[in-house]
Parts: structure tokens; sequence; C-alpha cells
């Protein structure tokens, strides 16, 4: 049985209102088989009956329009195979309604196992990409809450009105706060990824100012706050009585010690597994595809009932398929009943990392040497071209956090859609060093070597890529020290082919200071 494991549901506001938001889903589609799966001619439109093209197997696309009066809905259902585990499949529904000004969106994702086998699957996601576009194009609403894929900035200006929405009754979305150290620096986790993330799920703010903490302490007091360097998760129904382990609270030293990405994952889970949990579906879409989809079905029967064929014979099937529908109704009614029992009993036992290193929850992924981490990436990320340079220099590479690898990986991945998207838009990819700042890789990037290193260690920074050898100078620093603490990814972007080539993953290459 298929396992929900994101749900996201929200209005957009724009003029263009269905057509816009169908856009975007067509072109999530269609860019992921034009690009990914070398299908160059493919086709898609969400909002037609015509058949879609014969796709790889274990794919299935197709899109469903309900239309009664001015109210008009699309139905997209998307089921491709899990890259790195032929075992699992994804399952996409997105449901798009029109409602006068606003356009409702609901996009549900769901993982579904197809082959008996008893091993755990690694999955990190977050919000798709395609939502993260709509919720960064045109004004996005939950309710009266408009949400957007970019952190807000918290300042002193606005703080009364920050407390107004904290408390607020009407909220029902999370709102993961970020707070800056004591000593002026920002917070480790890297809030635009964050945002990203969890676009259309969560809303997250970050404190610039290390003053305007104070003032947030002494509105909410010390227990409900968030200061030095942490985050906290201020759930729906907060108040200044609610008890501080409700609201989970990440303590800058122990965000320190895990990292930044194994604390955003830590953050995002669950918010992820609670979206899924209180998902119920917008009344308005599931109104209207029950009016149109009873209609149809009244009006074959009429056509059987008049024309006389097989008529009794469907009746007495559709009867015994009612009956069928009735049982598993039921069955399915008593299994939710035990999930929300056991979902009960988890979230009254969940409590927050405090200050201990392996405390924060599990971590959806995790590798047990660089060499798993580097060849899950390879596999799992299309933007990323990784040589056989890189899978040689990460074997037996002895680095202590190879989830951190993996994790740079997906950020060099995903800077690759950065650029692309910024091309689209804006006529010019920008700059990969300000793309590396804004996840959070400022301090520990760089686009060159020094001159010296070049001159004497170049061969050491070279590798082969499309048949010749390439100066791999841009590079990713992850920790300090010896090779168990301390690793080096060196890259090149290729803008022809929109690809990411990794040269190098392992210890730090050779320069004048080592």
């Amino acid at each position: 049985m298929p396992r929900l494991v994101y749900a996201s549901r929200f209005e957009v506001q724009t003029k263009a209102g269905m057509k816009e938001v169908l856009s975007g889903y067509r072109d999530w589609i269609v860019g992921h088989y034009r690009d990914w799966r070398s299908m160059p001619e493919f086709n898609f439109d969400p909002g037609s009956p015509e058949p879609v093209m014969a796709l790889p197997k274990g794919h299935d696309l197709s899109s469903s329009l309900f239309q009664d009066g001015d109210e008009r809905a699309v139905r997209i259902r998307w089921v491709l195979p899990h890259d790195q585990d032929t075992g699992l499949r994804w399952l996409n529904e997105i449901r798009i309604g029109q409602f006068g000004d606003r356009c409702g969106v609901e996009h549900l994702i769901s993982i579904e196992s197809v082959e008996y086998s008893v091993s755990p699957a690694r999955l990190a996601f977050g919000s798709p990409r395609v939502v993260r576009d709509i919720c960064s194009r045109s004004p996005a609403f939950v309710g009266d809450m408009q949400i957007q894929a970019e952190p807000y900035t918290l300042r002193r200006e606005s703080l009364q009105d920050f407390l107004i929405l904290l408390n607020s009754e009407l909220r029902k979305l999370p709102i993961v706060l970020l707070s800056p150290y004591a000593r002026g620096d920002v917070n480790q986790i890297d809030a635009q990824k964050l945002a990203r993330n969890l676009a259309g799920v969560a809303v997250v703010v970050w404190i610039d100012d290390p003053e305007l903490t104070w003032d947030f302490v002494d509105e909410v007091g010390r227990e409900l706050s968030c200061f030095n360097g942490a985050a906290r998760i201020y759930w729906p129904g907060f108040s200044k009585e609610s008890s501080p382990r409700s609201h989970r609270l990440f303590l800058g030293s122990w965000i320190d010690q895990v990292g930044s990405n194994f604390a955003s994952r830590a953050i995002e889970q669950p918010i992820f597994a609670v979206t899924a949990f209180r998902y119920i579906p917008d009344p308005r879409i599931a109104d209207l595809i029950r009016r149109v989809e009873a209609a149809e079905r009244q009006r074959l029967f009429s056509e059987k009932r008049e024309t006389g064929e097989n008529f009794w014979a469907d009746y007495e099937r559709d009867l015994k398929r009612l009956d069928l529908a009735e049982q598993k109704i039921e069955q399915l009614e008593a299994e939710n009943a035990n999930l929300k029992a056991n979902q009960q009993v988890f979230f009254s036992l969940e409590d927050g990392p405090g200050d201990k290193l392996d405390s924060g929850g599990d971590d959806i992924v995790s590798f047990r040497s660089v060499a798993e981490a580097t060849q899950a990436a390879a596999q799992d990320f299309d933007n990323l071209e990784i040589l056989p340079s890189a899978l040689s220099s990460a074997e037996n590479f002895p680095f202590q956090r190879p989830d951190d690898i993996y994790r740079a990986l997906n950020d060099l991945s995903e800077i690759v859609e950065d650029w692309e998207r910024n091309r689209r838009e804006k006529g010019s990819g920008g700059d990969l060093l300000q793309h590396l700042r804004n996840r959070g890789w400022g301090k520990r990037s760089s686009m060159h070597i020094s001159d010296t290193t070049k001159g004497k260690y170049k061969a050491n920074y070279e590798f082969e890529y499309l048949g010749k050898k390439e100066l791999f100078e841009p590079h990713i620093t992850i920790g300090a020290g010896d090779t168990n603490s301390c690793a080096s990814i060196h890259f090149l972007f290729d803008s022809v082919r929109k690809k990411m080539a990794i040269g190098h993953v392992g210890r730090h290459l050779p320069n004048t200071k080592t």
C-alpha cells in the first residue's frame, strides 16, 4: 500500500489563474523526460484529452479534466520508479481547481514498494521544484497567510506583527525560526535552502540582529524562545502557555556538532511527517470532482437503461462492486484509526534534541562510507556527472561524515537547476560562486587554486572530462584537519550540457600549505 510522504495544499492568486499553474506542471514533467530521460520529442498537455506518448517501463502519466459551469479542475497522476531503488516507485497526485480569483493546488507524493525486499529506503527529498517555482512566481496562500519559497527576515519594526502571527489561532503552517549567534554570526543552517525544501508546508523566518533575539525572549519567555544560533519549530496552536517540549528546539551547540545539513534534515523530517498525517483534501476540488464523476455515471446509467443493453447485468455487477467498496472502506477506517493511535504515541514521546550529539531524530540518509555516498549521488542526481577519478578518490577514503558528502553533491546538482532557472527567467544563469554562497558554502568554497599551488601541483588537479584533461579548480571543503574530518570536492560546471562534472571526492589535494 502506498505511503503518503509529502502533502502540500495552497492557493495561488494570479491573473492567469489555472493556466499558469498548469503551465508550471507541464514544464516540470516535460523537462524531466526531455532533459533526464533522453526523450527530446516528449510533450504533455495536462488540460488536453490527447493520450500521452509511450513512456519508459515503470512510468505512467495521465490527466483528467472536470468542469461544472464556471468551476474547473484538473487531476494529474504521475508514477515513476525510484532511481536508486528499483523496488520502489513514486506516485504523484496533483489536483488543481479554479474558484473565483484563486487557484487551489494540491500536491501529494506517496512511495510504494513494488517488490518484497526487507531493506530500508534511502529517501532524501524536499518540496518538488514545481511547488517552489509556483510559490516564487505568484502570491500563494494557506488560508489568509501568504507563503513563499524564500525565508522572511525578522526585523525590529516587524516584531509585533510576527508575534501576532505566531500566536494566531488561524495559523495553519509551522514556523521555523533561525536565530543568530550572540556574537553576531548568522545561523549555521542555510535559510534559503531550508525555505525552498519546505515550500508550501512551512514558513522559515530568520533573525539577523542578535539584539532582537532578547526582545523576542522578553515577549515569549526564555523557555519558548530561540537564541544563540538555535532553531525552533513553532507548530500551529502556539501560545505563551505552551509546553516547551511541544515546539522543538535545536540548540546552536547541537547544530555546530552535527553540521548544518544534518540539522536541516532533522527539522524537515517531522514537518513532512506531520503534514502528510494531517492532510485533508480541498473540499471544493473534491466536491467538484465528485459531482462531475457522479453526473457521468448517471449519464451512462441512463443510456444503458434506455437501450436495455446489458442493463441488469451491469446493475448487478455494480451492486457487487459497491459491497466490496464498503468492505474496503471499513478496512481502511480501521487501519487509519490504528495509524492515528500509533502516531499519537509517537508525538507524545517526541522530544527536542537538547545538546546531545545523537539526538534530534534519525537522518533519512545514512551511508557507511564516502564511496557509497558518492555512488548513490551518481545514481540519484541527474545534473551530476561523477567521473571515474571521483569514484576512485572516494574509494577507501576514511572521512567520518559521508552523509555530508552526499548532501554537498546534492547542492551542486540543485545549483545546476538554479542556474538554468535564472537563465530562463533573467537571461543569465548568474555567478556560480554566488549560487554556492546562497546554499551556505560561501566560506567553504572557492573557484580557484593559488598560482603557486597551480605551478607546483597542477597535475593533481587535472582530471579527464569528455576525452581530455581539464583543470578542476572550483572546490568545496568540508571540515578541517586530517582525512577523518576533512574532505574536498573538485568540480567543473558545463553550462552547455547543464552538468556539474565531479572530478575528485576525497582527501584535500596538495597545496603549498600542506
